[in-house]
């Protein structure tokens, strides 16, 4: 499958047609020139200018629309803590979206989770009430599937550099005013946001790079 078609079967489907997703996700992980391809239509269309440019550090945006975007991310093994803080990893947190992920190269990251069974909104300091840990690697084929502000999860890195495509949907109009949070390693929440304190410091750190 190709990304073209997958857009087109992702339009016939109701958010909540969830085995189909499943199915055409982990349909679409087998295809091995992904990446390859996306990058020569890029290449056609804007040539080697940065600007505007659908990849970041470590992921690339492979589609993007009003309902949802498909993207693309590496991730890389750690030999310091120091290096975790690029990729996340470790880092006990929410999405604000639902979220499909599927192993596409490598051995794949872990991912840690945890159910928020208690409907009371977060408050820094106060754990809520957290169903069992769940334990899933992301290999090839492996599937994971999250709604948003429903799940605790953390990343632990792979043993050898991997892949993960993901389709993330987007919010629909808002209807709560629940935000997005992380938390400590006892599962305490402790700031709004996901990794605002780890983005502050790695633009901090660019931003002196640049100067220097």
């Amino acid at each position: 499958m190709n990304i073209s078609t997958f857009v087109e079967r992702m339009a016939q489907y109701h958010l909540q047609d969830r085995l189909c997703i499943i199915e055409d996700l982990r349909q679409l992980a087998t295809n091995r020139s992904l990446l390859s391809e996306h990058l020569y239509h890029d290449i056609q269309k804007n040539g080697f200018s940065i600007h505007d440019s659908v990849y970041g550090a470590y992921g690339f945006v492979l589609h993007s629309n009003d309902l949802f975007t498909l993207r693309l991310a590496f991730w890389s093994p750690t030999i310091s803590q120091d290096e975790c803080g690029t990729f996340i990893y470790d880092l006990n947190h929410t999405h604000d979206f639902e979220i499909y992920a599927v192993g596409y190269s490598g051995d794949g990251y872990t991912t840690v989770m945890r159910t928020i069974l208690d409907p009371a909104p977060l408050r820094a300091g106060i754990k809520p009430l957290l169903g069992e840990e769940r334990v899933l690697k992301l290999a090839p084929g492996h599937v994971m599937h999250m709604m948003p502000l429903c799940e605790i999860h953390k990343q632990l890195p792979p043993e050898t550099l991997s892949a993960s495509l993901s389709l993330i949907i987007h919010p629909q109009q808002a209807t709560t005013t629940e935000e997005t949070w992380c938390f400590d390693e006892n599962y305490v929440p402790t700031y709004p946001d996901i990794a605002t304190q780890e983005a502050a410091l790695f633009e901090q750190a660019q931003l002196l790079l640049h100067r220097g």
